[in-house]
């Protein structure tokens, strides 16, 4: 079986992705054929196009595709689907676009960020991340929070989820109370199909992250689709999930709180210490990194914390 009905109309494709659970979405209308992300290089082929055909359709009747955010499992599959849906509208936030549209452009602002921190992906990460992002692929256009998606007898609504990217999208089906949310809330972190605990949860702002988390416990949707994450059911495990994602802020911001000292320390040093008190993680660790420099900022931002240079990189210490 390579497609789960959560709901009437409403699809979970799922795999894997290394030792992680891996999902994209699928929402079904008389009209329109919407797709929720388009997975790595090869997840059309591999994954999607058998879960269609499940379903008596092809790639070429997919209509929309709503990519989530700018991280190559979500978008890598881009040019496969224009290769095989030609005539699909392909669209993201404006905010994402950029990355989503270049390589170079999100190898440079994305994941190169961390060079400039003396931070880095070792090259095996770096050689993967480049054959998942596959070819460069102009997107269609954008979405708006708000945007109503009508597909035919099922409408979702398109929801601004900003925190783990700037621009990240989810899509709502209200009547169902199904939230297309993808990687908005990262709980603890990503775990292995045996529920081990691997990879950190990256956001880039504390203040949206959190914004992000509060919208979808005012949202209280019945259940949470996401990508790396088996389908949350039931408006208790949802808050439990929301609960969990948002005591992983609180703590990583205590941690990095308490780490504050006299001393100017690079993001190395704290990135460390904060493995070590809420990790540690194995995979793709340095991507706790951003998380924790969004906290430094958040200390500077309240006077608890200060930013200077040091040996060219820059430090923090204790304001």
């Amino acid at each position: 079986m390579s497609i789960e009905e959560v709901q009437p109309r409403i699809y979970r494709i799922p795999s894997t992705l290394g030792p992680r659970r891996f999902a994209q979405w699928l929402v079904v209308g008389d009209d329109r054929l919407l797709l929720v992300d388009s997975g790595i290089d090869g997840t059309i082929a591999q994954h999607v196009t058998p879960a269609l055909a499940e379903l008596g359709r092809r790639p070429a009747q997919i209509t929309d595709v709503v990519v989530s955010h700018a991280d190559v499992d979500h978008y890598g599959g881009n040019g496969e689907l224009r290769q095989l849906a030609p005539d699909a509208c392909i669209r993201a936030s404006p905010h994402d676009r950029g990355w989503l549209e270049s390589w170079a452009v999100i190898s440079r602002e994305r994941y190169g960020w961390y060079r400039g921190y003396g931070l880095d992906y070792d090259d095996a990460t770096w050689a993967w991340l480049e054959r998942a992002a596959g070819p460069d692929t102009p997107l269609n256009g954008t979405l708006e929070d708000g945007e109503i998606l009508d597909l035919g007898g099922i409408e979702v609504e398109v929801l601004a989820l900003p925190g783990h990217s700037p621009g990240h999208l989810g899509v709502v089906h209200r009547q169902s109370g199904t939230a297309i949310v993808m990687d908005a809330v990262l709980e603890r972190g990503l775990y292995t199909t045996r529920n081990e605990l691997i990879s950190p949860p990256p956001y880039g702002s504390v203040a949206a992250y959190r914004q992000t988390i509060e919208r979808l416990r005012r949202l209280a949707p019945e259940r949470l689709g996401t990508s790396h994450y088996a389908p949350i059911e039931g408006g208790r495990a949802v808050e439990q999930f929301l609960a969990a994602t948002a005591a992983f802020v609180d703590d990583l911001d205590a941690c990095v709180r308490s780490e504050l000292g006299s001393e100017l320390r690079p993001l190395e040093a704290y990135w460390r210490a904060a493995d070590a008190a809420v990790g540690p993680f194995t995979e793709m660790a340095v991507e706790l990194a951003r998380s924790v420099a969004a906290h430094l900022d958040l200390a500077v931002e309240g006077g608890m914390a200060v930013r200077r240079e040091r040996d060219g990189l820059a430090a923090w210490r204790a304001a």
